[in-house]
């Protein structure tokens, strides 16, 4: 099932071809949103960021675009697919209708949304596969860097170096050659009870869940949170490191260069958060 602009669609065959065309040929933003037995998780910080990121983008926001409606279309999608407790992530995608001229500076914008059924898309598991830097091309840091889908290119890229050097992820680098995150999401230093992690502003982007477990670790009195400049020659030194991604959840990076980490305290980091998550919103 297909769905693009408010309608479903059983082939690509009956979508309308100037709606193909825009994804295919223009501009396209992607929001991924994690669902748990037909739940949005964070459906409000991932809307806001959404219309945060057409607006750099400068995309046309129609008056219909609303939080309701989104959310009304998103299960509508799941109805459809007979998946009403459906689990997993959702994709929502947005595009540019044309390339924008003198006559019309900011063009039509159109909209589709994708599921993609995982069966636990927000768990924990150790990685045994080794992680690396990326050094063949730096990020910029700037408002452009914290888009969601920003530098697509460079990061497919990115992740043809890691699957040929069997690394399980890639670690990311900006023009300061400072750390700004991996492929797969946010990346966090554990040193006895400090949790360090690159600050916003290193060309990493705005994640979701980046920033919930932030301020659920800054509310416990056992940790400290660190948001600083993060060098590469602090991932050696760090206890524990792990990723923390909004759709592909959390995993303990079990070894970097000739550094092997221990797991104990991210454990339980994100039993704190997937307990937190659960009371949230209910599940």
């Amino acid at each position: 099932m297909y769905f693009y602009q408010g309608q479903c669609y059983a082939s690509l065959n009956e979508v309308p071809a100037e709606i193909l065309s825009a994804f295919i040929h223009h501009t396209a933003l992607t929001e991924t949103i994690v669902f748990q037995k037909g739940k949005p998780l964070f459906w409000e910080e991932h809307y806001l960021r959404l219309m945060a990121s057409m607006r750099i983008l400068r995309m046309e926001i129609p008056l219909s675009f609303t939080m309701e409606q989104l959310q009304s279309d998103m299960a509508s999608l799941c109805l459809a697919e007979g998946q009403s407790k459906f689990t997993g992530s959702v994709q929502l995608r947005v595009a540019k209708t044309a390339v924008p001229s003198r006559e019309k500076t900011i063009p039509s914008t159109v909209y589709a949304i994708e599921l993609r059924a995982i069966e636990d898309p927000f768990s924990w598991q150790q990685q045994e596969l080794p992680i690396d830097l990326y050094k063949d091309h730096y990020l910029a840091p700037g408002l452009y860097s914290s888009l969601e889908s920003a530098y697509a290119t460079w990061r497919n890229t990115a992740w043809t170096f890691a699957h040929e050097n069997g690394y399980c992820d890639g670690i990311l680098l900006n023009d300061k050659k400072q750390v700004v995150e991996t492929l797969l999401g946010s990346l966090f230093l554990v040193n006895g009870t400090t949790v360090t992690t690159p600050a916003l502003g290193a060309g990493n982007r705005k994640g979701i869940y980046r920033q919930q477990l932030i301020s659920l670790l800054q509310k416990q009195e056992k940790f400290e949170v660190v948001e600083t400049e993060v060098s590469p020659f602090a991932l050696q030194k760090a206890d524990e490191l792990f990723v923390l991604g909004d759709a592909q959840g959390l995993f303990s990076v079990g070894q970097y260069r000739k550094k092997k980490f221990g797991n104990e305290l991210t454990q339980e980091i994100w039993e704190l958060f997937s307990a937190h998550i659960k009371q949230l919103h209910q599940l």
